[in-house]
């Protein structure tokens, strides 16, 4: 196979004419006839390339340019249009575009283009073994492996029970789940069951009928009903009621239930993926969880391991991130600079991955366009040190950019300052936490013209 392709254009002649010949060429082609379908095909398929039109109802082809490129930047994508002009194809490749075609086109001269797109291979600073699936990336083996296993069991009716801790990825695996899955053109309904009024939630999920309580001036189909078909994420499972938790087991073994106030079952077509980041079985034993509904939904059980675990990770995850989120400077290539990455390959990580992209993405905003430096990603979590400022000084030393008083001098401002904004300009106290006489501070922020006031 030479390559995994997706086509998007709302003119179903063109593009099933496309699928057939690019399929007799030796490509893998997905069809899409509009950009929504696009991204959902996208964000569970092994796609290579993207050729799209530009003009579509609703999201266009630079729109979708702009979502490919923020989830994979390694993904080369070819704009086609029959409104071809230098302004647009400039615009098209500012964007990212890897080329521009203009209807009406050969297949033999789209096939150059791919040729190109396809030998030009991933980005030279993409790590080997870098393994993606859906919309995560990985190089670490348990990682990988947790991948085989989503492939293995996602064509399966059965039930999934996603463990891991809060941030790790266990929404995106279901995603991957049912983008993988015979169910993938079908509904996916995220909910999370935590911390809700066992009454809401219980509407939530299965639906309420008109007058079953008040304000409920009309009937409303639950989560259930809106996945028949498809698939249903509940997350924090270990959140649900007792109580409820006898009309979620009849979801599970009957895939029926009755909506609130209603007395006539209502039967779903559902593949069932739970979530926790607690130990179910402890819930049992403890009288909070359901012993036979543990069971049925511990059917297949997928482990998601902590950042912390696989910190082999946290490279090819931080480029990720900066490349999803290079809106944020104006779409300029950004370096994370190797002390940045020391900083953030020590730290332990308690919100995982949701984290590290909160991290990256304050980075970006306080980097302005040039290299991610310590002083972008630190203080990290209650690690706030003097090494936050201090960096920024030393970072220089590094580089060869300036001699060693003009550093420490920088540094010792750094510091100053740093002080003065934690003790809130108390210069007793910021004298104190530098180890100085207070008239020595006052020297010092005199010499550096740091005004009194100014922290």
């Amino acid at each position: 196979m030479r390559g995994c392709l997706l086509v998007v254009d709302d003119e179903p002649l063109k593009r099933i004419t496309l699928q057939i010949e690019l399929s007799e060429h030796g490509f893998e082609v997905y069809e899409a006839a509009d950009a929504q379908a696009a991204r959902r095909i996208f964000d569970c398929k092994p796609i290579d390339a993207v050729v799209s039109d530009v003009r579509m109802p609703g999201m266009n082809g630079l729109e979708l340019l702009t979502y490919v490129k923020q989830q994979r930047p390694d993904v080369g994508v070819i704009l086609m249009t029959a409104y071809a002009s230098v302004d647009s194809a400039v615009l098209a490749i500012k964007r990212g575009a890897f080329d521009y075609i203009t209807k009406p086109f050969t297949t033999e001269e789209l096939l150059v283009k791919l040729d190109r797109l396809l030998a030009s291979g991933p980005p030279p600073n993409r790590p080997t073994g870098l393994e993606t699936l859906g919309r995560l990336v990985a190089v670490s083996q348990c990682m990988k492996r947790l991948f085989e296993h989503v492939r293995a069991v996602a064509d399966s009716e059965r039930t999934i029970l996603l463990c891991g801790e809060s941030g790790t990825g266990k929404e995106l695996i279901a995603e991957a789940i049912h983008g993988h899955s015979r169910r993938a053109e079908k509904p996916f309904v995220r909910f999370s069951c935590a911390a809700l009024q066992p009454s809401v939630l219980e509407s939530e999920l299965f639906g309420h009928e008109k007058g079953a309580f008040t304000g409920a001036i009309r009937q409303k189909p639950g989560r259930f009903e809106l996945a028949d078909g498809g698939t249903i994420l509940l997350d924090e499972v270990d959140d649900i009621p007792v109580d409820l938790q006898v009309k979620l087991l009849r979801v599970v073994e009957q895939q029926e239930f009755e909506r609130v106030g209603g007395e006539t079952p209502v039967h779903v077509d559902v593949r069932l993926i739970c979530a926790t980041k607690c130990d179910l079985l402890k819930l049992v034993r403890a009288g909070r969880f359901r012993e036979d509904l543990y069971y049925r939904l511990n059917v297949i059980n997928l482990n998601i391991p902590p950042l912390r675990e696989r910190p082999d990770d946290i490279p090819v995850l931080v480029d990720h991130f900066v490349a999803k989120h290079a809106i944020l400077v104006g779409g300029q290539k950004v370096r994370v600079s190797p002390h940045a990455l020391a900083e953030l390959m020590r730290h332990d990580w308690p919100g995982n991955v949701r984290e590290l992209e909160h991290v990256v993405e304050r980075a970006l905003t306080f980097c302005s366009g040039g290299d991610i430096r310590p002083e972008h990603v630190l203080p990290l979590g209650q690690e706030a040190t003097e090494t936050a400022t201090a960096w920024a000084g030393l970072e220089p030393i590094y580089n060869g950019q300036a001699n060693l008083n003009e550093t420490l001098a920088d540094i010792e401002r750094r510091m100053i300052l740093l002080a003065l904004r934690q003790t809130e300009n108390n210069q007793v106290k910021a004298a104190q936490r530098l180890g100085i006489p207070r008239t020595t501070l006052r020297d010092k922020m005199a010499k550096y013209q740091i005004p009194a006031s100014s922290c």
